[in-house]
């Protein structure tokens, strides 16, 4: 009898330990608008961001529109919102580079150690890493509306992604302006 009770308590202390533990976030913040996701092994999760996310695809709801996209070595197809994905992704030592249409609408955009920079639908980032290397910062400009103070922080969980899945998830968070 006391071993059961020694080993419940261990088990409760060791599910109030696993729940502590704080969950990674994506988040995208601008003078107006904060957009925040929880980055798990299944995908992205939060109010405006419900996205499965596995080697080969990117599926769920983003900001009330459907995305479905397929995942490959070079490749991110599908459609977000009903509107055609094409992008090419190449990936050099620290940086990934993605090129084509996002949603119908030209993109391209970098990311590196230092900065993340380009469009994504209509809108375009200049980011630079901050001291602490945790979030870039920087201006984005979404059709004729330019915003300073933009902070973009990506989790370590993300950044360990395969370049297609990550830059993604990137390119859906970052085309909502």
């Amino acid at each position: 009898m006391r071993t059961a009770r020694i080993l419940t308590v261990a088990a409760l202390l060791a599910g109030g330990s696993a729940v502590a533990k704080k969950a990674e976030t994506l988040e995208l913040r601008t003078h107006d608008t904060t957009v925040r996701a929880s980055v798990t092994a299944q995908g992205l999760q939060g109010p405006d961001l419900k996205l499965q996310l596995s080697d080969n695809a990117l599926k769920g709801q983003a900001f009330q529109r459907p995305v479905d996209l397929k995942l490959s070595e070079r490749q991110i197809e599908g459609t977000v919102g009903g509107k055609p994905v094409e992008l090419t992704v190449a990936e050099r030592p620290d940086v990934v580079e993605m090129m084509g249409t996002f949603a119908g609408q030209p993109s391209s955009l970098t990311l590196s150690p230092d900065a993340l920079t380009g469009s994504v639908g209509p809108c375009g980032y200049n980011l630079i890493i901050e001291r602490d290397r945790k979030h870039y910062r920087g201006t984005r400009a979404c059709g004729d509306q330019r915003e300073n103070d933009v902070f973009v922080t990506i989790p370590k969980s993300l950044e360990k992604e395969p370049a297609p899945g990550r830059m993604a998830a990137l390119s859906v968070l970052l085309s909502q302006p």
